[in-house]
């Protein structure tokens, strides 16, 4: 690669936001003294820092790679079928987590395996989560890639190894603690950066009317609710539906809640969090808007959609505002990296490993935790050299699996503690292979065929259950 290409002021940046990250995690490193410091925070997690670590999760490569490429395209209407849900997914999450706090649990399969009564429900629903965290976290990847590789002039496999490694080692030296401090920098950095590129944006356009105007004139689609018939009704009911349930069925949401120090904290970075990633979401759709109206004007366009953003800030943004960009939109995408790569290891430690070696030590579970988070980040570098879908898609894909396959069963039976536990195991298998078969299959929205497959055995299997001796009846 002639060295003419590479950008030595993105290039200086991005390393040294690197080396930040790796200070922060060998300083969390010596507050990581146990397997509960490492997984929750030591339960001791406050206010603020819960809340920058959510709203930092929250906002990741599908907002600023993914939703801005997405949007440039189709418009308004991607506001309708995915922010809505998941802004929508924040509140309803709010009125439930008392719930959560109550059962006392680590993890989302741990919650499952006390509704159901049956202890085999933890690595089953670890690996739906596991599968979930980890398409998630390529996404992670393959978006920092793009915009990495697009700024700096590194070839994109470089960059993913690079990024991927440093994330690695980060979050194994510090676990939460690492990934709760670095989340509190890089959201708040992310939300004033990137709000800032925003407000240069639309005053150089003209304001906020006049990039609606121009966004219309290039397809009046662009700006109608729906689309112009791109999404049906009843395909927007399941997008809402799909992001809505990815925000219920997240095991990063539930660690963070159960690492906070009461419920009182619990709701107090849900409500905050979830007014700060309404306004911000907002944000990121003037965003997308704008860089449609501004690459159009300029007469550039890209085949992937992802590849946009990136393409705004290097022929469009001056080189310092560029800069402040990046490391707004670094922030984003890679304080959701640590947050999976932390759920990973927890998930595969807590869920499937324990389960398999109930009567291993701490310092047995810490470790296959740490071992977990490195050999799963390596497999996702590995895939995300050659993706196999854009950003966007990807995100779509494990919103609508998780969502059928989780969200229905498990929330039921926090309400209705009389269903039966062989209802939610079975509701959980077989809403989410419904999902990914219809996504493959063709035809109705797949989490409307997920979910209402999940409700329809759900309800079976308990009837027949209801005839049979419960299990407590059998053990006597």
């Amino acid at each position: 690669m002639p060295l003419e290409d590479v950008n030595p002021f993105y290039l200086g940046a991005f390393v040294l936001y690197l080396l930040f990250i790796l200070l922060i995690g060998a300083w969390a490193h010596t507050k990581s003294n146990s397997k509960e410091d490492f997984w929750v925070f030591g339960n001791d997690l406050g206010k603020w820092l819960a809340t920058w670590s959510l709203v930092a999760n929250y906002f990741s490569a599908v907002a600023v790679i993914g939703t801005v490429g997405e949007a440039a395209q189709v418009g308004y209407a991607l506001a309708t079928a995915v922010s809505l849900g998941l802004v929508l997914g924040i509140v309803g999450f709010y009125f439930i987590s008392h719930k959560v706090r109550e059962l006392d649990k680590i993890t989302f399969s741990d919650i499952v395996a006390e509704l159901t009564d049956r202890e085999y429900a933890r690595p089953i629903t670890g690996v739906v989560l596991l599968l979930s965290s980890w398409v998630f976290l390529i996404m992670q990847l393959v978006g920092s890639g793009f915009l990495v590789t697009t700024i700096t002039g590194i070839p994109y496999e470089y960059m993913v190894w690079a990024i991927g490694i440093v994330f690695i080692a980060y979050t194994v030296m510090g676990g939460l603690v690492s990934v709760a401090w670095t989340d509190l920098i890089q959201g708040t950095m992310m939300v004033g950066l990137v709000g800032l590129a925003t407000g240069y944006l639309v005053f150089d356009l003209g304001g906020i009317t006049a990039i609606n105007q121009q966004f219309a004139a290039m397809d009046s689609a662009n700006v109608q609710p729906l689309g112009d018939g791109l999404y049906t009704p009843v395909a927007v009911v399941g997008s809402i539906l799909a992001f809505f349930g990815s925000i219920f069925v997240s095991q990063a949401m539930i660690l963070r809640v159960n690492a906070t120090k009461d419920v009182e904290t619990t709701k107090f970075h849900l409500a905050m969090g979830g007014v700060i990633i309404s306004v911000f979401s907002v944000i990121i759709i003037v965003l997308s808007a704008g860089t449609a109206v501004t690459l159009e004007n300029a007469g550039l366009s890209v085949s992937n959609p992802d590849q946009m953003f990136p393409m705004l800030i290097t022929e469009y943004f001056p080189t310092v505002i560029g800069t402040i960009v990046i490391l707004g939109l670094m922030g984003a995408i890679l304080s959701t990296t640590d947050s999976l790569l932390h759920a990973i290891g927890v998930t595969f430690a807590r869920d499937i490993y324990d389960y398999f070696n109930p009567n291993t030590s701490d310092a047995n579970q810490l470790r296959m935790s740490r071992l977990a988070t490195v050999v799963f980040g390596f497999l996702a570098i590995l895939i995300s050299i050659d993706p196999p879908g854009t950003v966007f898609a990807l995100y779509e894909f494990r919103a609508l699996f998780i969502t059928s396959a989780l969200l229905v069963p498990v929330y039921v039976g926090l309400y209705w503690r009389g269903l039966s536990g062989r209802a939610i195991v079975a509701s959980i298998v077989t809403g989410g292979i419904a999902s990914v078969g219809t996504v493959f299959a063709g035809g109705l929205p797949p989490t409307i065929v997920g979910v209402g497959t999940a409700v329809l055995v759900l309800v079976g299997v308990h009837l027949v259950s209801k005839t049979q001796p419960s299990r407590s009846a059998t053990r006597s």
